[in-house]
């Protein structure tokens, strides 16, 4: 790639969020006079959301992108984070300890789910939902009902300051933008997104491709619910599979990334997608829209962006089209001519 298309790549990444930002920033001026970042703390916030936004989109792009919908991640994110945490404060570990703990105690929880996965071939979406009732049982009896409390636990600062925030999003950006730029996994992932069947007669080793996915989508996953816990101060246990509601939030911005990553890798359109969203998401706060409804715009633009990419081909099949019946009905015509001369 020569400097030219990396600037018009670059260029065209930063002017989708660019664009979502300057026009809710003129709207909340608009409206109430103020600005759509206001303070350090909006900032701060921005950085914090951005950084458990991306993450999830990466661990759903894993397994999403191959028509795998892993249910079960909610509860991977829970378990990692509250068993991994709860360990890591036992120990006496800080911040970075906390975090190292829970993305091992997350790899573990996705490489269960791949292995179950692989060895008995149940659906995805039924693994899905059976894996998540486990994991949320394990993380509700594993901490007696009490989560992860954070609250005056010493050494764990770190893990709210928004540099190191975006110094974890960052090497999150930089191994997923490896892993889909420069290793096999790329080329068997677009194999895998095609067919798996064809993937497994060119040589593919399919399932060994599908536990790697669930793994590493398990360690992502439990990077965000670290995240969660440190800004709030706790992680409270989840059942009844109400622990998927914070990943089932994040795929728009996977959606979306996947998209803007025609242009580009996987991992920086994710990025530009999730800063584009959170954005809008802040506007809508500063313009004082109630949860309810700003959750209904979302999703009205969700669906409406997914009934895009249903149809974005069709104008380009209808032009193919036409232009295949204006060169037959040409071919008529000459046909014609022809044969009338030969009368003659």
């Amino acid at each position: 790639m020569n400097v030219k298309q990396f600037v018009n790549k670059a260029i065209y990444l930063i002017s989708v969020p660019l664009a979502v930002g300057l026009f809710m920033e003129l709207l909340v001026y608009a409206q109430t006079g103020g600005h759509l970042v206001s303070s350090v703390l909006d900032l701060r916030n921005l950085v914090r959301d951005l950084g458990v936004t991306a993450v999830i989109a990466f661990a759903l792009s894993l397994n999403l992108g191959s028509g795998r919908f892993d249910l079960s991640l909610g509860a991977q994110r829970l378990v990692a984070t509250i068993i991994g945490g709860n360990i890591a404060v036992s120990l006496g570990f800080n911040g970075i300890g906390l975090l190292i703990m829970a993305i091992l105690m997350g790899l573990l929880a996705g490489f269960g789910v791949g292995m179950v996965f692989s060895v008995f071939r149940v659906p995805p979406v039924i693994l899905g939902l059976g894996m998540a009732m486990i994991y949320e049982s394990l993380a509700f009896a594993g901490s007696d009902g009490k989560g992860l409390q954070l609250f005056g636990v010493p050494d764990i600062e770190m893990l709210v300051n928004p540099n190191f925030t975006l110094l974890v999003l960052g090497l999150g950006t930089l191994f997923v933008f490896i892993l889909f730029t420069f290793t096999k996994f790329r080329y068997e992932m677009q194999a895998m997104r095609g067919s798996q069947k064809i993937a497994k007669t060119s040589g593919i080793n399919v399932f060994r491709h599908v536990v790697i996915c669930y793994t590493l989508a398990g360690g992502l996953v439990a990077i965000s619910g670290v995240f969660s816990a440190s800004f709030t101060g706790a992680l409270a246990p989840m059942l009844g599979m109400t622990s998927n509601s914070a990943v089932i939030a994040m795929t728009f911005p996977m959606f979306l990334g996947t998209y803007l990553a025609r242009r580009t890798n996987i991992a920086v359109g994710i990025i530009s997608a999730s800063l584009t969203i959170k954005l809008f998401g802040i506007g809508m706060v500063a313009l004082k829209v109630s949860n309810s409804l700003n959750t209904v715009i979302n999703m009205l633009v969700f669906i409406g962006f997914l009934a895009f990419l249903a149809n974005e081909r069709i104008p380009a099949l209808r032009r193919r089209q036409r232009a295949r019946i204006k060169e037959a009905k040409e071919k008529r015509i000459e046909l014609e001519s022809v044969t009338n001369v030969g009368r003659l």
